[in-house]
């Protein structure tokens, strides 16, 4: 049989774990649940598989010899963490995805593609600062932000 000091242990222990799960309840949702503050590397075998379950991405269309391509990775890697939560980052090598390449009719890097619910909804050729990037995704993502601040 259980002592005084064990059964208080227990019900320690229980509600503890009962205002955790509470916790995790009244957390909000993130708006894109695959966005993770990073930048993740997708190829022609994953590309259409993990971009169809996304609400809003960006992918970097790039080539390892680009030097604006080095330059925007840097920035994508901000973006990512900025946006984490909201919008999945990702970027392809064109040299090593042809497939992909070629289906999005990339003839020049940098270029990246904003996709929507799956789909692609917008190209931005060549390297951006920051704020071009930044603005381009609050028009993208606004509107559901706001929305979702009703819910």
């Amino acid at each position: 049989m259980l002592n005084d000091e064990e059964l208080e242990e227990i019900r320690r222990r229980k509600m503890q774990i009962l205002m955790e799960r509470a916790q995790q309840a009244q957390k909000p949702q993130p708006l894109e649940p695959m966005a993770n503050g990073r930048v993740n590397l997708l190829t022609d075998a994953n590309f259409w598989q993990t971009i169809q379950k996304t609400k809003f991405a960006l992918v970097d269309f790039f080539g390892q010899w680009c030097s604006p391509c080095k330059t925007l990775a840097s920035i994508f890697a901000e973006l990512a963490k900025d946006y984490e939560g909201k919008v999945f980052f990702a970027k392809i090598d064109i040299d090593q995805n042809r497939r992909t390449t070629v289906q999005f009719g990339v003839h020049s890097v940098p270029m990246v593609i904003a996709f929507k619910d799956g789909k692609p909804i917008g190209k931005l050729p060549g390297l951006r600062q920051y704020a071009d990037y930044d603005m381009a995704l609050e028009q993208m993502v606004g509107k559901s932000l706001d929305e979702s601040s009703y819910v």
